[in-house]
């Protein structure tokens, strides 16, 4: 009898501890929307800060990340903070989009993006800044898409092994 209520709690744990897999992996996806939402927002952000009051680049990151949470204000602060300290742009944007939680490839871009920002003319910045605007908004709505079907699958597949443990151990 009391064999048997164990392999019950036993097996409500494990499915529990399914479930919040699954969460934990479909947070992943929402994360990866999140931060790229943030972009998009940031580089929209960028192009009217340089086209109608032509703030300095740190100056539009401290403005920007003022009071944000999130993968990509934390990004953006230490990219800031390379800047502030008197390190070289390059560096300061490889070692900012290292940390990111993206692929090796988008970490390439994210690197390309902040690599570019203030060292060129002010047409070539807003020309710069739409451009990744409209590629960080294909992105987050490419992730957008992935969160609906990938995260709420794997979701799904957590709670069902979860169940199926639970049936197996009772």
């Amino acid at each position: 009898m009391t064999a048997d209520i164990l392999r019950l709690i036993a097996g409500g744990l494990l499915a529990l501890i399914c479930c919040y897999a699954g969460v934990l992996i479909k947070r992943h996806y929402a994360d990866r929307e999140r931060f790229y939402t943030d972009a998009e927002a940031f580089a929209a952000y960028v192009g009217a800060e340089l086209g109608f009051r032509k703030t300095p680049l740190p100056a539009v990151i401290g403005g920007f990340t003022e009071g944000k949470k999130g993968a990509f204000a934390e990004m953006l602060k230490k990219f800031g903070a390379g800047l502030s300290l008197g390190g070289v742009q390059d560096g300061a944007a490889r070692s900012a989009a290292e940390d990111a939680r993206l692929k090796p490839d988008e970490k390439k871009k994210l690197c390309e993006f902040l690599s570019s920002l203030g060292k060129t003319a002010l047409s070539d910045q807003l020309e710069g800044a739409a451009y990744w605007k409209n590629e960080f908004a294909a992105k987050r709505a490419k992730c957008a898409e992935e969160t609906k079907r990938l995260g709420g699958m794997y979701f799904k597949l957590a709670v069902l092994a979860g169940i199926a443990l639970m049936v197996l151990l009772a």
